[in-house]
């Protein structure tokens, strides 16, 4: 049963600065390190403005690779490094990058003609983390090392890009790689499992409710071992919840729930996970979000499985409740590491549960499979960006396995 858990014109290099206004900040200047190099902006300094560290653009995205050209017209920098983007326009607080739009804190400014923008923006759009030393005034940039699980899958000009999903999340997976964000922009949906951003109404709630909960009067008490009740009490208890407040639920629903409290507990939030991510800037920009699954077929997944099972699941849920949480560290720093091999293994050994495998990958990999293949076949040529658990893109039955075996040209991004 442990296994359950072990779940971004031209590229002319030319520019014509007009002088702009001065910085009016006394404080001192702000050293950016890439690695252990200090980097030198040949005379200009970086200064703070609003809390927002602003940085010589030029300079620092060349030195990065980007090439760059500047429209003196309407004062826009253009840059690019393959398919990342950058565009800036001089104060004006609505910025590009790989092909997304961003609100600024600080607009882009001309000082002693050399354009300055935010340092955090650049940075991690440009795929680097930023460490903050206060007591040298440093800031210094680690490349995004977080790889995730990410496919394009190709059919006569049609591209779906598919990403490997973990529900739950932290900083550690953040910022998102430049080149997931570019390929983002660059599609017209995004689709995901279900659309968790999205309020429920009061329909879809009532009847979650009635696959969560028993309708023949009976309690979870009958339904589990009076030691594993005796356990599930004291956790509510610790967490200050009457200890009677699952007693209308059924088995699966307390272990689903039990098992998001610990990982919450353990630093890891649904907010940060990579379809919640997703969902949040196709909400801002008004992106077509679309449903591979929906609430019902889900839930009724999870119904739909034994009696014997499901009362097993709790048992092993309740049991682990105060071990460390190896389960989600694992599963995160799987997804961190982007470890293909890893993923599959763990998918192929669910086989060892054949009730859950079943209905947990193998029957909702088929409606998923469906889905893809749809949208590769779509007559307008629109791109797609899937977000999907990752542990349904690997092993036997895999998404990305399947669309293989079916000769579906596939990039490992």
């Amino acid at each position: 049963m442990k296994k359950l858990s072990v779940l971004f014109l031209s590229f002319v290099m030319l520019f014509v600065f007009a002088t702009g206004a001065q910085a009016q900040t006394a404080a001192p200047s702000v050293k950016v390190l890439l690695g252990e190099e200090q980097l030198a902006f040949a005379g200009a300094q970086t200064f703070i403005e609003k809390g927002t560290t602003l940085i010589p653009v030029k300079p620092f995205l060349e030195k990065l690779g980007y090439e760059l050209s500047w429209e003196a017209e309407t004062s826009t920098l253009y840059a690019s490094k393959g398919e990342l983007s950058f565009v800036l326009e001089r104060d004006s607080d609505e910025a590009m990058a790989n092909n997304e739009g961003y609100k600024l804190n600080v607009a882009p400014k001309i000082v002693n003609g050399t354009l300055y923008a935010s340092l955090r923006f650049l940075a991690e759009n440009a795929g680097y983390r930023i460490g903050w030393d206060s007591e040298n005034r440093a800031a210094a940039l680690e490349q995004q090392d977080s790889k995730g699980f990410f496919w394009k899958v190709e059919k006569d000009g049609s591209v779906v890009y598919l990403l490997g999903s973990i529900h739950v999340g932290n900083e550690v997976m953040y910022p998102m790689r430049p080149e997931i964000n570019a390929a983002y922009g660059n599609s017209d949906h995004l689709v995901v499992e279900i659309n968790i951003a999205a309020p429920m109404d009061e329909q879809t709630v009532a009847d979650i409710q009635k696959y969560m909960t028993y309708a023949d009067g009976s309690t979870l008490k009958e339904h589990i071992d009076a030691e594993s009740y005796t356990k599930l009490q004291e956790i509510l208890k610790e967490v200050g919840a009457p200890e009677t407040a699952f007693d209308t639920y059924k088995p699966w629903a307390v272990s689903n729930q039990l098992t998001v409290l610990k990982s919450a507990l353990g630093g890891y939030e649904t907010g940060l996970g990579i379809d919640m991510y997703f969902l949040q800037k196709a909400m801002i920009t008004g992106k077509s979000i679309l449903e591979l699954e929906s609430y019902d077929s889900q839930f009724s997944m999870f119904n739909n499985f034994s009696d014997e099972f499901t009362a097993s699941m709790l048992q092993e849920t309740i049991a682990a409740y105060h071990q460390p949480d190896t389960t989600t560290d694992t599963m995160a720093t799987m997804w961190v590491d982007g470890d293909d091999a890893a993923s599959a293994e763990l998918t192929n050994a669910m086989k060892e549960l054949p009730e859950y495998y079943k209905g947990m990958i193998g029957d909702r990999n088929e409606g998923m499979i469906e889905k893809v293949e749809g949208y590769l076949a779509d007559e307008n040529k629109d791109t797609y960006f899937v977000v999907a658990g990752y542990l349904h893109m690997l092993g036997d039955d895999g998404i990305i396995t399947k669309l293989q075996e079916k000769g579906y040209t596939i990039t490992r991004q």
